[in-house]
């Protein structure tokens, strides 16, 4: 038998059929290495078959009120960062500038300034008393009063109005000064400055503040007709008619204090 060829690593050479039949032995086949091909991209419309399902469903946008409202937040946290640090402070109430007041604050002068103090505290008084003009209005029955009908009374004229909260907290205690001064000249006299339509409600809440009666100037144009700054107003006058005090705003009317004041002008 014919000994095989072997070739240059030391290998049988492969034989053809026709020598591997005269020397009898088997044919070796020949090695076929396998060709690389390119593999082909998927097409556009193939992208759902080609990738994975799940890694396709990653991939889908969210939908569009999600990002809207994550757009919304986060634009009113960075707003509100933006102003945390670079809004201006504001500046205290007591650094805030004296002319920056709606009038100059006025202080009790005059033999009267001495009661000024408890509930009379923001009383400011004058050196002389002063004269005001003859303010006329309406009564409970629609017919006219005049400011000089009360003369030879010591007068505590309050100016206020049915909206506004403070006149009606301090009603009763004007009420229970009036009651307090029974049968003596003292007048409590509360003018309402409320519209015409509104008198049913004037008269309504005056009903409860007995002995009080119902007065109405519906032509108020502006606080200063009766030299007050804002409501409730009180005016005190002397039997004369002259004001010789006035304070602006609330008060308690049926305190020691007030009796003091109107008693000195009483014995006067």
């Amino acid at each position: 038998m014919t000994e095989p060829k072997l070739n240059e690593n030391g290998q049988p050479q492969p034989q053809s059929p026709a020598q591997a039949d005269i020397q009898g032995q088997p044919a070796t086949a020949p090695v076929v290495k396998p060709i690389d091909e390119p593999v082909a991209e998927p097409k556009t419309g193939d992208t759902e078959k080609w990738h994975d399902t799940a890694i396709v469903r990653k991939r889908r946008r969210p939908p569009l009120a999600v990002v809207i409202v994550v757009s919304v937040v986060l634009l009113a946290l960075i707003g509100l960062i933006g102003w945390r640090f670079l809004a201006p402070k504001a500046a205290p109430l007591a650094a805030l500038p004296a002319a920056q007041s709606l009038a100059p604050v006025e202080t009790a002068k005059g033999p009267l300034a001495v009661y000024a103090k408890g509930a009379m505290a923001k009383l400011v008084t004058y050196e002389t008393p002063q004269t005001i003009e003859n303010i006329s209005f309406l009564d409970r029955k629609q017919k006219p009063v005049q400011l000089t009908d009360f003369k030879g009374q010591v007068v505590v004229l309050n100016v206020w109005a049915t909206w506004c909260a403070p006149c009606r907290f301090e009603m009763p205690t004007l009420a229970h000064l009036q009651t307090l001064y029974a049968g003596k000249a003292v007048k409590v006299l509360p003018l309402s400055v409320d519209r015409a339509e509104d008198f049913a409600a004037v008269k309504s809440f005056m009903d409860v503040q007995q002995p009080l009666e119902v007065y109405a100037d519906q032509n108020f144009q502006a606080p200063s007709k009766y030299k007050i700054s804002g409501m409730p107003g009180t005016l005190i006058l002397d039997k004369q008619g002259r004001m010789v005090a006035r304070l602006d705003g609330e008060t308690k009317w049926d305190t020691p204090e007030v009796q003091a004041l109107l008693d000195k002008l009483l014995a006067e």
